[in-house]
């Protein structure tokens, strides 16, 4: 039975099968050679040629390999016989920069709140002879080819120049390289590299340094403390604390500690204004006021935003005044002390109309009083005849200075008035994030709201009739408001 089985088996040949296959890219082409059974036809050298002939490969043939693998007869195995030629791809010229082209002082909030002031690097000093950035020449890539013979071209060269610039020249023994010519601050803009005189105060604006006037940016290493003041054209980088002291930059200022003062002091900025802390002192910003943690009995003033939108923030009484509104997490507290917010109104405009109002009611209630006084010694003269015409050619004197002051001060606060209407801005609007607590204050385009319970979640807006309270939960959903509070 067995010998008859081994006959039939014995009987069935089969021919031997070329197969080639080449890979997607057609840079690899393989061979596999089924062997042939029992009489079959086993195929050759020329049969392999007609194969690769008819699959298209015609480049990077290995012949001697073919050779070999018929002589052996290494049937029933894949080989790679034909090999493309690999293309070089173009490595295009750069500029390699060895500062931050674009700094920004938003620091770094982690998924816990935290902000990362160390990642902060405002104001970016260099050395004269520091290399600031490289011109890196562009490498031409070399074609290549396929084992189907498609040529496989790499990417044109594209036209970059090195940048030019103020205070800055070529590196004599490498014209690719441009290096500072001034110790300074370094900035691009543009294709322009510009390296600014900076003045460094390694320690504190006191005694040992007196007040501070500069019209370069400016990096103090220490404390501005009470009493001095610095005045900056540009940007004002402290390291340490601001105390009671008059501080201004025409650019940004930046303060990795607190402004902590009480209440004589003052800090203003032609642009942002960010810091730690605020405890009894005025900010005024022509832009963006951003604190960190805790603000107390303090006056912020933005022309821009408020923006205090860290977990462990606090606000308690303070006025915030902020043109385009203002963000933060909670604001108040459950001891329900008082805080006021101003939005949509240019805040010193506001506060200069405020301050005018009590001038006025107080120089009112004078002329009230001195017009009375006046009437009074009118009747006493008339009853009695004994009234001194001094005493009222001196009231009337009062009267009629008293009168023109108050006319001169309603005229002003009439034009103020009529300045903040028409800078109002009716979009801004006061985001709470986490919590607003009793006591707090609202007025935005002049519309008031004091809250008088806890409210969570809420944006305060402008409405043609009152202050419109949005709860956010029903406006945005929860990705939406995560996004709103990692973008403020």
């Amino acid at each position: 039975m067995l010998k008859s089985i081994f006959k039939k088996r014995e009987e069935k040949d089969e021919d031997g099968e070329i197969i080639i296959k080449v890979s997607e890219d057609e840079f690899k082409a393989s061979i596999f050679i089924k062997g042939p059974k029992a009489n079959g036809y086993e195929p050759d050298i020329n049969d392999a040629h007609d194969a690769i002939t008819k699959k298209g490969v015609v480049f990077g043939i290995d012949q001697n390999l073919l050779m070999r693998i018929f002589e052996s007869k290494a049937f029933d195995r894949e080989f790679v016989f034909a090999k493309g030629k690999q293309f070089i791809q173009t490595k295009q010229a750069k500029i390699k920069y060895f500062f931050k082209t674009n700094p920004d002082m938003k620091p770094i909030e982690d998924k816990k709140g935290n902000l990362d002031y160390k990642n902060v690097k405002l104001i970016q000093t260099v050395r004269e002879g520091a290399k600031l950035c490289e011109f890196i020449p562009a490498e031409k890539g070399t074609p290549g080819k396929t084992v189907t013979g498609k040529a496989v071209q790499p990417e044109d060269l594209k036209d970059i120049k090195l940048p030019s610039g103020v205070n800055v020249f070529n590196d004599p023994e490498n014209q690719n390289i441009l290096l500072a010519s001034v110790d300074g601050t370094v900035r691009k803009s543009g294709d322009v590299i510009e390296v600014t005189k900076v003045l460094n105060i390694k320690g504190d604006v006191d005694f040992s340094t007196g007040n501070i006037e500069s019209i370069i940016s400016t990096k103090i290493s220490g404390d501005i403390k009470s009493t001095f003041m610095v005045k900056v054209e540009k940007d004002l980088e402290v390291v340490g604390t601001i105390e009671d002291a008059d501080v201004y930059a025409g650019g940004k200022i930046f303060v990795k500690s607190g402004i902590i003062g009480k209440a004589n002091g003052k800090v203003a900025a032609d642009d942002s204004i960010s810091a730690r802390s605020c405890h009894k002192m005025t900010i005024n910003s022509k832009k963006d006021v951003m604190i960190k943690e805790r603000i107390t009995d303090s006056t912020i003033i933005a022309d821009g935003k408020i923006k205090i939108n860290s977990k462990n923030s606090d606000i308690l009484r303070c006025k915030l005044l902020a043109k385009d509104g203002v963000i933060v997490r909670r604001i108040g507290n459950d001891n329900y002390e008082p805080v006021e917010v101003i939005v949509g109104m240019p805040g010193e405009l506001y506060l200069e109309s405020e301050t005018l109002k009590i001038r006025i009611i107080q120089l009112q209630k004078s002329v009230d009083r001195i017009g009375k006084d006046l009437k009074l010694a009118h009747k006493m003269k008339a009853f009695k005849g004994g009234s001194n015409k001094k005493t009222i050619a001196k009231l009337q004197q009062d009267y009629s200075e008293s009168m023109r002051k108050l006319g001169e001060l309603k005229e002003k606060k009439n034009d103020i008035d009529s300045k903040i209407n028409a800078k109002k801005n009716p979009d801004a609007s006061l985001i709470v994030f986490e919590k607003i607590f009793p006591r707090v204050t609202l007025n935005i385009c002049g519309k008031k709201l004091i809250i008088s319970e806890e409210k969570s979640m809420v944006e305060f807006k402008y409405g043609e009739e009152d202050v419109i309270v949005v709860n956010l939960k029903e406006k945005y959903d929860r990705f939406e408001i995560q996004q709103m509070m990692l973008k403020s």
